[in-house]
């Protein structure tokens, strides 16, 4: 067995040589482009591993096929998100174990490389015909990577008819994507909700945002983004303490600010509340046509920018600044009333409440008439080059045992879609943060954004992005306000890498 597998290795090293001194990934299921991956989380302590270069020469070790007539050897890919930090792969070994020491015909086992490594070592493992047989955990963005070696677990679910019934509201459909099929079961879902400092709405004498979706602010007004400006204008204030409504309020002075938008959001993804388009700045489905000229991108940006450069209520870029010097995020500043934010902030709760009475709302309605929560989610997929993929549907639906899954959640971090876990989840929490309403998160599963998630899959995907992320820019830095202008540029660049994508 030990020669056998010094010889696999040897082979996938000279593969990776080859591919090194080529300059290119040379495996037909990788992405032409590198697209961002879980980029709407920020990096907690599991994640934020120092950037490595990729070592194309090195070949992760792998578990070999077992003899004729021994158990087969399902290999678990961990690099696409968390689960990387020395303490979770130690609980990855645990599962391993446990799993190991109660199965006879399958044996597990954990192949975890750096974030930063991801794409050269699952690139390797495909070239040398090594495919590991599951990725976990890994997001929509994650998946974007490798779109086309991804199998559709349709079949395998409905041959054990499987019930899907467990995931809470919406979640059972993050992971249909149309004619590709189910790539992936719910198991890690961060939608938004909005969070409110608490003590800068008693400073001005505010009642609380709602917490029960679809009911009307304290006033009997709708909860809506309109009701979230007119009070973010007057929690907006200067260093006189003038507010936003008043004649004296001085910009330049300012000090705090009623709204935050979208907490580290991606480029303007937020805009999915403005319309009834898909959020991936494309036409759907046939990804051809550049859609940021669409009413829902341009209304959206045109709201952005009077936020910041008219109303007065949320940041621009210059002014962000003043919140990293209080905090490592904006709302934990406390100079912000209200942002939307995604539940993968929880590792900030601590040092929220250290700082500040704070507390969970319901996502209001936005101009579509419609109440949207953004969400991210982790899974896990299956490569169409294992050569095991009943053995790891077996393993699968082990994980998936609300046991073990509860591990997992644990393990990462998140907010668990499995109904009984997510109730749990909010029992725990609520031991660590008694004073927190985590009800919101829960309801907020039966508002997801429709199908397809603003991660999902798009030509040209990175570059995309970038264009995007640029146009939103000149409006964050006032460097051209002139939104109708920014959006005709960006739309030209987007439709010209449309064109030549699809030539």
């Amino acid at each position: 067995m030990k020669s056998k597998f010094l010889v696999l290795v040897t082979l996938l090293v000279l593969v990776a040589t080859v591919l090194a001194s080529c300059q290119t990934a040379a495996t037909p299921t990788v992405a032409a482009e590198q697209p961002k991956t879980e980029p709407t989380k920020a990096p907690d302590a599991a994640q934020a591993e120092p950037t490595k270069a990729p070592e194309a020469t090195k070949a992760p070790e792998v578990a070999q096929p077992a003899a004729p007539g021994g158990p087969v050897t399902v290999t678990i890919f961990v690099g696409f998100g968390t689960g990387t930090d020395p303490k979770q792969q130690e609980v990855h070994k645990a599962l391993a174990d446990d799993f190991n020491a109660s199965h006879t015909d399958i044996q597990v086992e954990f192949v975890t490389v750096p974030w930063a490594e991801r794409i050269t070592k699952f690139s390797t493992m495909l070239a040398g015909d090594m495919a590991p047989d599951i990725v976990m955990p890994i997001g929509v963005g994650g998946a974007v990577e490798f779109w086309d070696e991804w199998a559709d677990l349709t079949p395998l679910i409905q041959a054990d008819n499987y019930d899907m019934t467990r995931f809470i509201g919406k979640t059972a459909e993050m992971h249909n994507y149309g004619d590709r099929g189910i790539l992936g079961l719910p198991m890690c879902v961060y939608p938004t909700n909005i969070y409110y400092n608490a003590d800068i709405f008693d400073a001005a004498g505010l009642d609380y945002p709602p917490h029960q979706f679809e009911a009307a602010y304290a006033d009997g007004d709708p909860w809506t983004l309109d009701k979230v400006v007119e009070l973010s204008a007057k929690m907006s204030l200067d260093g006189n303490g003038n507010d936003a409504n008043s004649p004296a309020f001085d910009p330049t002075t300012q000090k705090q600010y009623g709204w935050g938008d979208l907490l580290w959001g991606n480029n303007i993804e937020y805009a999915v509340k403005f319309g009834d388009k898909w959020a991936g700045f494309t036409t759907y489905p046939d990804y051809k046509k550049s859609a940021l000229l669409d009413p829902q991108f341009v209304n959206y940006m045109t709201w952005k920018k009077d936020n910041i450069w008219t109303r007065h209520i949320q940041a621009s870029s210059a002014q962000e600044g003043a919140f990293y010097a209080n905090s490592g995020d904006p709302f934990g500043s406390g100079m912000q009333a209200m942002t939307e934010a995604h539940t993968w902030m929880k590792y900030a709760w601590g040092a929220w409440t250290d700082a500040f009475n704070w507390d969970i709302a319901a996502v209001p309605q936005g101009p579509n008439g419609k109440i949207i929560a953004i969400v991210d989610a982790d899974t896990f997929m299956m490569p169409k080059h294992s050569k095991h993929q009943k053995e790891a549907w077996e393993v699968i639906k082990w994980f998936y045992q609300n046991e073990q899954l509860q591990r997992l959640i644990d393990n990462y971090g998140c907010f668990p879609a499995e109904e009984t876990l997510a109730k749990g989840w909010a029992d725990t929490v609520k031991v660590s943060f008694p004073n927190i309403d985590v009800q919101p998160i829960i309801d907020a599963l039966n508002y997801l954004e429709p199908a397809p998630n603003h991660e999902a899959w798009r030509p040209e995907y990175t570059k995309i992005n970038d264009i995007v992320a640029k146009a939103n820019g000149e409006i964050m830095t006032g460097n051209n306000l002139d939104v109708t202008a920014v959006m005709t540029a960006a739309d030209k660049e987007v439709q010209a890498l449309l064109d030549d994508y699809w030539k």
